[in-house]
């Protein structure tokens, strides 16, 4: 049962290690202007650490273009490399870009809500 726990905990800690220097590349080291808007909000790793799945979203909240997962994959081999140089891993994880939904589905449910407000105050019978 430890091994499993330790397990999860040196996993969480890798993410957090991957999301720290993939943010930190987005941010210095990645020129593509398809990518400027990209923000890495995440970074889960599978429990053996082979895989790291790249959560991400565009800066103002949009979906993101046709270009920008080519690009993101055109990238992997680099940020690969450099993840290698910086961290101390026997191996480097398979990365995998996600666009991450969630702030496209809360606009959603905000406009919704808004809606619904708009209508309360139409329909208010006082």
């Amino acid at each position: 049962m430890a091994d499993n726990k330790y397990s999860f905990d040196r996993s969480d800690r890798i993410s957090q290690q991957l999301h720290r220097e993939i943010a930190r590349l987005f941010l210095s080291e990645i020129n593509d202007p398809r990518l400027e808007d990209v923000q890495v909000v995440d970074v889960e790793s599978t429990p053996d650490l082979r895989v790291a799945r790249v959560y991400y979203t565009m800066m103002h909240g949009e979906a993101p273009g046709d270009q920008v997962q080519p690009a993101l994959e055109g990238v992997t081999g680099f940020v690969k490399n450099q993840l290698a140089s910086v961290l101390e891993l026997r191996y480097i994880p398979q990365i995998e870009f996600v666009f991450d939904k969630s702030v496209l589905k809360a606009r959603r449910i905000d406009d919704l809500l808004s809606g619904l407000d708009d209508d309360d105050v139409d329909n208010d019978p006082q």
